[in-house]
C-alpha cells in the first residue's frame, strides 16, 4: 500500500514540476518577446476584450495608433472600436490580423491602413518587422499557415520564423543582454493582466509639433514621398481583398492617412482605390487632402508621418462621424460595459491633457499607456 502511494505521489510530483516549469517557460518566453510598448498593448488589448464586443477594428501601421483614439469616438459617438495597429506592420500580415479578428469578434467593419500597401515592400522582408505581429499572437493554425503561406520563401525567412514558433525562447533568449527592454516588455505584459486589457484601446499618443510643412527639412524630417504600387504589395492586396469577400466581410473601408509630406507621385494610391473598388469595398484618401477635416499642418502633425495629439481629435471625429453615417454602424453599449468604456474615455482625455501640456511646453514625448499609467503613478516625470 505504501509503496503504491509513494508512486501515486511521485507521479503527482513530476506532473507538478512539469505544469510549473511549463508556465514559467511561457511566462519567460512572453517577456523575452521585447518590443514597443505600444505594439504589446495592441495585442495583448485586443486578446483581453470580451468575445464579440468591438463593432469597428483600425489594422495596420502606427499612423492608426497614434491618430485614433477609439475611446473618444466613443465618448461622441458611441462607437464600440479599437486599434489593432503595430508600428510598421508588412501588408502580407493584414490577412493574419483579420483572422485573428474574426476569431474573437464579429465586427461590422474593419478600417484599413492603406499606407501598408503604397510605400514599397522593404517590411515584407525584414525579419524584425515580420515578427511583430507573427510572434506574439496565440500558436494557432492562423499563425502556422501565415508563416508558411503569407510570409516570403526567398531566402528562407518563413523557415526560420518557423523554426521559433513553438520554441520563442530560441529566438529571444539573447534578450537578457537588454534588461532595460526586457524590464518594460515585463511592466507592460503586467499591467496589461492586472488591468483587463488596459483602457486606451490600442491608442498611442505623441506629443510634438513639426510646426509646418515647411520646417519639415530643418527638423530632419523627409519633404516628400513617392506613393507606388509594387507587384509584391499589389499580390498580398489582391490576396487580402479575396479572402475578405470569401468570408463574407461586407464592410472593409480602406484609409490612406495624413501625411504632411509632399506627394511626389501617388498612382499607388490611384492603382489600389481601383483594385478595392473593384470588391466592393471603400477607399478615403485623406494623404494630403487632410485640410478638408480640419488638420492644420502647423499644429496638428508630430511629425512627417503621425499626428499629434491635436490631430488625433480631428482625425477621430472625423472617421466616427463618417462610419456612423456611411455605415450605419450604432454600437450599443450593455450596462456592464458601460462603466469600462467610461472609464476607458476619462483615462484617454488625462493622456491628452497631459500631451497637450508637452506640446505647449516644448516638450517630446510618445504616450504608450504603460508610460501615462508610470505618470499617474508618479514612477516617472515629464522631462
Amino acid at each position: 500500500g505504501n509503496n503504491v502511494l509513494k508512486k501515486i505521489r511521485s507521479v503527482i510530483n513530476v506532473i507538478l514540476f512539469f505544469v510549473i516549469f511549463m508556465m514559467i517557460f511561457k511566462c519567460v518566453s512572453s517577456v523575452f518577446r521585447t518590443m514597443d510598448s505600444g505594439d504589446i498593448e495592441n495585442i495583448n488589448g485586443f486578446y483581453m476584450e470580451e468575445k464579440n464586443s468591438i463593432d469597428v477594428f483600425f489594422i495596420g501601421p502606427s499612423e492608426f495608433y497614434t491618430g485614433y483614439a477609439p475611446a473618444l469616438a466613443w465618448e461622441k459617438y458611441g462607437l464600440k472600436s479599437r486599434n489593432l495597429s503595430i508600428g510598421a506592420v508588412p501588408c502580407n500580415m493584414y490577412k493574419s490580423m483579420t483572422k485573428e479578428i474574426l476569431l474573437k469578434q464579429s465586427p461590422k467593419l474593419i478600417v484599413v491602413n492603406a499606407a501598408g500597401f503604397n510605400h514599397g515592400d522593404w517590411n515584407i522582408k525584414n525579419e524584425v518587422f515580420q515578427r511583430k505581429w507573427i510572434d506574439n499572437i496565440e500558436l494557432s493554425e492562423n499563425k502556422i499557415d501565415t508563416i508558411k503561406n503569407d510570409i516570403p520563401k526567398n531566402g528562407g525567412l518563413n523557415k526560420m520564423i518557423l523554426d521559433t514558433a513553438y520554441f520563442p525562447l530560441k529566438k529571444y533568449h539573447g534578450s537578457w543582454k537588454d534588461p532595460k527592454a526586457v524590464g518594460e516588455s515585463i511592466a507592460t505584459r503586467l499591467y496589461m493582466k492586472l488591468s483587463g486589457g488596459g483602457y486606451l484601446k490600442g491608442y498611442h499618443a505623441k506629443a510634438d509639433r513639426t510646426c509646418g510643412k515647411e520646417r519639415l527639412a530643418d527638423i530632419g524630417q523627409p519633404t516628400k514621398e513617392a506613393y507606388f504600387l509594387t507587384d509584391d504589395c499589389k499580390k498580398y492586396l489582391d490576396d487580402y481583398l479575396s479572402y475578405c469577400k470569401n468570408v463574407g466581410l461586407e464592410n472593409v473601408l480602406f484609409v490612406q492617412p495624413p501625411h504632411e509630406t509632399e506627394a511626389i507621385t501617388k498612382t499607388g494610391i490611384e492603382q489600389m482605390e481601383s483594385i478595392i473598388n473593384q470588391y466592393g469595398y471603400d477607399f478615403v484618401d485623406l494623404s494630403t487632402d487632410y485640410e478638408q477635416i480640419g488638420i492644420d499642418d502647423k499644429t496638428d502633425f508630430a511629425d512627417y508621418d503621425h499626428l499629434n495629439v491635436y490631430g488625433t481629435r480631428k482625425f477621430t471625429l472625423y472617421m466616427s462621424e463618417y462610419i456612423v453615417n456611411k455605415y450605419g454602424i450604432h454600437s450599443k453599449t450593455s450596462e456592464s460595459e458601460y462603466t469600462r468604456w467610461e472609464k476607458s474615455a476619462e483615462k484617454t482625455k488625462k493622456v491628452m491633457e497631459t500631451c497637450e501640456k508637452c506640446i505647449d511646453d516644448n516638450i517630446r514625448m510618445e504616450f504608450p499607456e504603460i508610460r501615462a499609467w508610470y505618470l499617474y503613478l508618479g514612477f516617472a516625470n515629464i522631462k
